[in-house]
């Protein structure tokens, strides 16, 4: 079930989509493109009146980062050029994770972690944050925390 979700999520957020911090360097661009209720439609995904979604697009420039962050509620991230590389603070060895044009993935909330294009071409990608609180969904700054780089993951990583 949780899988059916994410991919309908991901699917959503592909026809849809905010804006994503970038520090310095050339710019992320990005904004948002929707935000709402999800009811009980195609993505069987049930939320109250009072939580809903936020949809963001960005456009991530090579060598350009998102910095260590944390998102207050679940967000599934779809790339749809490019490619980025997460690393994730739950993971001891903070092993990169590469996900390409065409490919996915879910950070789950209050999850610390850092995606950046260590590639040669722009990355492209939507996300959408699920269970945002109605008083976020007109300005969704709120939705991310900006932090040090976690103990087990190389300062390098930025």
């Amino acid at each position: 079930m949780k899988r059916r979700v994410a991919i309908a999520v991901a699917i959503v957020a592909l026809a849809s989509a905010v804006p994503l911090a970038a520090a310095g360097g050339p710019q992320i661009t990005g904004g948002t493109m929707s935000s709402g209720v999800l009811t009980h439609g195609t993505s069987h995904v049930t939320l109250s009146g009072s939580e809903g979604y936020v949809m963001e697009w960005a456009k991530m420039p090579p060598g350009t980062s998102f910095g260590w962050h944390l998102h207050r509620t679940p967000v599934v991230v779809a790339v749809t050029a490019g490619t980025v590389t997460v690393y994730d603070s739950a993971d001891n060895s903070c092993t990169p994770h590469r996900y390409r044009a065409g490919q996915g993935f879910v950070e789950p909330a209050n999850h610390v972690h850092v995606m950046l294009n260590d590639g040669t071409e722009p990355a492209r990608l939507y996300a959408i944050y699920v269970g945002v609180p109605g008083k976020w969904r007109s300005n969704p700054t709120p939705l991310d925390y900006y932090t040090k780089s976690p103990g087990n993951c190389p300062a390098s990583i930025k």
